[in-house]
C-alpha cells in the first residue's frame, strides 16, 4: 500500500514539474480595413492541452462607447465551450476599470514595480506592423507613409521596455498613390514560463497588503464590460 502511495504521489510530482517547465503562448492578431476592425487572441498552455480562443469580428464606435461582438472558444483537450456576447465600452467601464487599479495598487506594496518585473519575464517572439495607406494625393501619401515608417518604430521601441523582443521586428509600409485607402495589420506571439507566472503570482499574494480590497478590485478589473 505504502509503496503504491509513493508511486502516485511521483507521478504528481512528475506532472506538477512537466506543466511548470511549460510555456504559456499568446498569439495576438488585430487588423482593420476600412471601417472593419478584428481583434483575435489565441492563448495555449500546458503544451496545447489548454486552448483558448477569443475572437472580435466587429468594433464599431458610436459616439463615446466601443460597441463589438465577442466569441469565445475555450477548454481542456477535446472540451470546448464557446460563448458569444455583444457588449459595450464606454466611460463608466473606463472609470471603473481605472478605481480597480488604482485600488490594486494601492493595497499592494510596490505593485508598479512588480508589474514591470513581470512584463519584462514575457517575451515576445514575434512582431509584424503592416500598412497600407493612401490619401488620393500623391504628396500627402508620401508624407502619411514617412509618418507611419515613425510610428512602427516607436511602437516595437515602446514594446522593448516593458517586454523582451526576442525576434527582430518586421514592418511593412505600402503607399497606394492612386486611391484612398487605409488597412492596418499588428500580428504578435507572446509566451511566458508556466513556473515563471505561478511565480509572479505567489509574490503579489506576497505583497498585498488587504487582501480583502484587493480581491475585489481584480474581480472587478477582470470583469467584462456591460452587455449591450
Amino acid at each position: 500500500m505504502a509503496f503504491w502511495l509513493w508511486v502516485v504521489i511521483g507521478v504528481i510530482a512528475i506532472a506538477l514539474i512537466v506543466a511548470l517547465a511549460s510555456r504559456i503562448r499568446i498569439r495576438v492578431r488585430y487588423s482593420r480595413s476600412g471601417r472593419l476592425d478584428q481583434l483575435v487572441v489565441i492563448v495555449q498552455a500546458l503544451y496545447g492541452l489548454f486552448h483558448y480562443q477569443f475572437v472580435l469580428p466587429s468594433i464599431v464606435i458610436s459616439g463615446l462607447n466601443i460597441i463589438y461582438r465577442e466569441r469565445k472558444v475555450g477548454g481542456i483537450a477535446t472540451i470546448r465551450e464557446e460563448k458569444k456576447n455583444k457588449r459595450k465600452l464606454g466611460i463608466g467601464t473606463m472609470r471603473r476599470y481605472w478605481r480597480s487599479y488604482r485600488a490594486i495598487q494601492l493595497s499592494t506594496r510596490k505593485f508598479t514595480k512588480w508589474l514591470r518585473t513581470t512584463m519584462k519575464k514575457v517575451e515576445c517572439t514575434r512582431w509584424r506592423l503592416d500598412f497600407r495607406v493612401g490619401t488620393g494625393d500623391a504628396a500627402q501619401t508620401a508624407v502619411l507613409t514617412g509618418l507611419l515608417w515613425a510610428v512602427a518604430g516607436c511602437a516595437s521601441g515602446v514594446a522593448g521596455q516593458f517586454i523582451r523582443l526576442a525576434t527582430k521586428p518586421q514592418s511593412r509600409i505600402e503607399p497606394n498613390y492612386s486611391a484612398t485607402e487605409f488597412s492596418a495589420v499588428w500580428e504578435a506571439d507572446f509566451q511566458i514560463r508556466a513556473f515563471a507566472a505561478c511565480w509572479s503570482i505567489i509574490r503579489l499574494g506576497t505583497r498585498t497588503l488587504h487582501y480583502g480590497k484587493a480581491l475585489r478590485a481584480w474581480r472587478s478589473t477582470l470583469a467584462p464590460p456591460e452587455r449591450a
